[in-house]
């Protein structure tokens, strides 16, 4: 970090003594300014609410001292002043909870606003969003939506997910804080029927793994245990994305300081097995940029299972958003994948495309490296990941290709795609059909099933010998019984209950029935009730001379 030059802050002294104090964290005079300003305006404030509640005074001259002290060691503006605008919004922050971005608030408000004249929109729009943090996400496209849909039936029904328990607290605080001021402001209250809500879950636990008592339950979990819906709309996610080392080379002092790393670096994966145990690649050792990229894996496997038909994902830089985007490609899942800069609603000059080495700086995601790499719309940085598919095409104005280039498989024909094909590829070749938005089971098969009954019994009387046959599925058995005497009676007996019984029950019975006048092995079997009717009767009449 370079140092401050004496000039700079002898000018600054002799604007305000207070100034020198701030070049440090603020690093220009223009900058220190205005949070000097900011500060003199919170003070102001906190004194007046103070003496509206207590009625005495404070002392506003030791209050800015001693916020400026703390930000000069470095403490985030947010959490001085208590608040951050995200958008058009107010959100309350507080320590141990990430701060809002304004790229995260430009993506969001572009997204309502290609949703705003959407055509055919449920009437419960449902928005899932992982990593909510301060549920800012959630919040501002209720804003968003509420001011510019011209759709009066659509209700938006959003669910903010989050491990931290302070993140959560947070949310819920700011849910609160927002119903309270458009019920007081009269200005985009929210409809009847819209819900917003909240829980805890770890979304990187394995579903199937034993839920441990005290700890945050997997994601499938947490929603059966809120009683909450498994199919959502829209997925939405600020997930950690940096790695361990641009941790230390690329934030500043204040993030690094104060904000919680819980919510900039993925965990580590579990350790691997030892090398004798190892089975495959998957268990060598994870390098740095895939421990960054740990996230949208398990982000993009939810989205299938929740069936989302618009998935916004954040991401760090062109690089990592290129190996997101191919990885998504690559699931044949998705009809079309987009990045999005800084300001995606600002037309960029030139399409921005990721130079040959950025796209393959890493391969983590993307091994092949002949991928076609996608062009980035808006103006800055790659910020955003943009996926869609079904009727999400429809929902975001997308085109509809019929062709694809070769080799690359796109989901069947009823959803839309995007074309990836270059103006350089062979004849393109027609879209395969490998996955629909239908129920998850075969109608058809189970009609086709439904017809064979589960059990078929015949009895048949030839010769003496009764001959029972069950037919099942794929299974056929037949048992043989003498039938000395009144055959005709146990053919009537027995044929009219086999055919009302079915499973090894009816088949021990049946055996009891023909074998029934031979002894205790036959008693074992059918019990009284077949004795009597049977063994019994056919006893007494050939026992006459």
């Amino acid at each position: 970090m370079p140092r401050i030059p004496t000039s700079l802050v002898r000018t600054a002294r002799a604007i305000d003594p207070l100034l020198p104090a701030l070049l440090a964290p603020c690093r220009d005079l223009q900058t220190a300014q205005n949070e000097l300003r900011w500060l003199r305006e919170h003070v102001e404030k906190v004194a007046k609410t103070r003496r509206a509640n207590r009625g005495d005074r404070l002392a506003k001259g030791a209050l800015l001292r001693r916020m400026v002290k703390e930000r000069a060691t470095g403490k985030p503006l947010q959490y001085l002043l208590k608040s951050e605008y995200f958008a058009d919004l107010e959100i309350v922050c507080r320590p141990g909870v990430l701060i809002p971005r304004a790229d995260t608030a430009a993506s969001i408000t572009h997204l309502a606003r290609l949703l705003k004249d959407a055509p055919n929109l449920p009437r419960e729009l449902r928005v899932l969003d992982l990593c909510t943090g301060t549920g800012c996400i959630p919040l501002l496209l209720q804003h968003e939506l509420s001011a510019l849909s011209t759709q009066k039936d659509v209700s938006l029904r959003a669910l903010g997910v989050d491990i931290s328990k302070k993140a959560l607290d947070l949310a819920r605080y700011n849910l609160q804080r927002r119903r309270q001021s458009t019920n007081s402001s009269g200005k985009h209250p929210m409809k009847k029927g819209e819900e917003i809500d909240f829980i805890r879950a770890d979304i990187l636990i394995n579903p199937f793994a034993d839920q441990i008592e005290g700890q945050p339950m997997s994601l499938e979990v947490a929603l059966d245990h809120a009683c909450q819906p498994h199919f959502w709309d829209i997925l939405i996610a600020n997930p950690p994305y940096i790695s361990p080392a641009e941790y230390w080379n690329t934030t500043t002092r204040s993030v690094r300081g104060f904000e919680p790393k819980l919510a900039l670096v993925p965990p580590p994966p579990p350790p691997p097995l030892p090398k004798q145990y190892r089975q495959a690649e998957s268990q060598k050792q994870t390098t740095d940029t895939q421990q960054g990229d740990r996230f949208y894996p398990r982000l993009l496997e939810i989205a299938q299972d929740v069936e989302a038909k618009i998935v916004l994902l954040e991401v760090a830089d062109v690089q990592q958003a290129q190996r997101v985007a191919q990885l998504a490609r690559r699931l044949c899942v998705f009809d079309g994948v987009e990045i999005w800069g800084q300001q995606p609603d600002v037309p960029a000059t030139t399409p921005a495309t990721p130079t040959p080495t950025d796209a393959d700086a890493d391969t983590t995601l993307n091994p092949s490296t002949t991928e076609p790499t996608i062009p980035i719309l808006g103006q800055g940085h790659a910020r955003s990941l943009l996926c869609w598919r079904g009727p999400g095409t429809s929902w975001l104005n997308k085109e509809v290709p019929t062709t694809s280039p070769p080799g690359h498989h796109h989901p069947s024909p009823s959803l839309v795609h995007q074309n990836h094909a270059s103006p350089s590829s062979p004849e393109p070749t027609p879209i395969a059909p490998t996955r629909d938005l239908q129920p998850r089971f075969d109608m058809h098969a189970w009609d086709k099933y439904a017809q064979k009954p589960l059990w078929q019994w015949t009895v048949n009387w030839t010769d003496g010998m009764v001959r029972v046959r069950k037919a099942g599925r794929g299974e056929r058995k037949e048992v043989d019984g003498d039938c000395d005497g009144d055959g005709g009676k146990i053919d009537g007996k027995m044929g009219g209950k086999t055919e009302g019984k079915t499973g090894g029950k009816t088949e021990w019975k049946t055996e009891g029935k023909t074998e029934g006048k031979t002894g205790r092995k036959s008693e074992e079997k059918t019990g009284g009730k077949t004795e009597g009717k049977t063994g019994g009767k056919t006893a007494k009449k050939t026992d006459k001379p």
